[in-house]
């Protein structure tokens, strides 16, 4: 079930702690696919060939290619704020759980609000693990962009086998930051 946050002004809204970190780039429109603070329901199917599964297999490599942080969320609550433009305002309240890739400040807060465009997300999602793909977006509030997903152990474990890999290979710091 959805719950309604009226009366907040732009400046009221807080979406956490969750920042783009000093000297990060600045978000380019060529990741706005990729990155578009948005909720995909169905997981991807790392082994189909159909048509629709090779275009959702190169949408997640693009996400793991280019995200500044990947993590696992859990879904604690879905709010809806008021319309803008004729169309309603999502978020969700996360709770971060474990980085697979990217480094997490040790300031950031274990709880935070994204925004969610797109389509209504469903009410059923509150308790679910999800994977969270994030750009920075320096400037810009929130200052980062997101795409969620569900967290399917297949797709998880690829994404921990390539980070792993990229470790070993010497691409990677210990914490799975790209080395300089």
């Amino acid at each position: 079930m959805s719950m309604a946050v009226g009366g907040c002004k732009k400046s009221d809204l807080n979406y956490g702690t969750l920042k783009a970190p000093g000297g990060a780039e600045a978000f380019e429109s060529r990741y706005s696919v990729a990155f578009d603070d948005g909720y995909t329901a169905a997981s991807p199917k790392i082994e189909g060939r159909a048509p629709n599964d090779v275009a959702d297999q190169r949408l997640l490599h693009a996400r793991l290619g280019h995200a500044d942080l990947v993590m696992l969320v859990k879904v604690e609550h879905i709010w809806e704020k008021g319309f803008k433009g004729g169309a309603k305002r999502q978020f969700l309240e996360i709770k971060l759980g474990e980085v697979l890739y990217g480094e997490l400040g040790s300031s950031v807060n274990g709880q935070q609000l994204v925004p969610v465009l797109g389509d209504s997300v469903p009410a059923g999602l509150e308790g679910e693990r999800l994977l969270m793909f994030v750009r920075w977006a320096p400037g810009e509030e929130p200052s980062f962009h997101h795409h969620l997903g569900p967290a399917v152990p297949e797709v998880v474990s690829m994404i921990v086998a390539m980070v792993e890999h990229a470790r070993k290979e010497g691409v990677l710091g210990g914490s799975g930051a790209p080395k300089n």
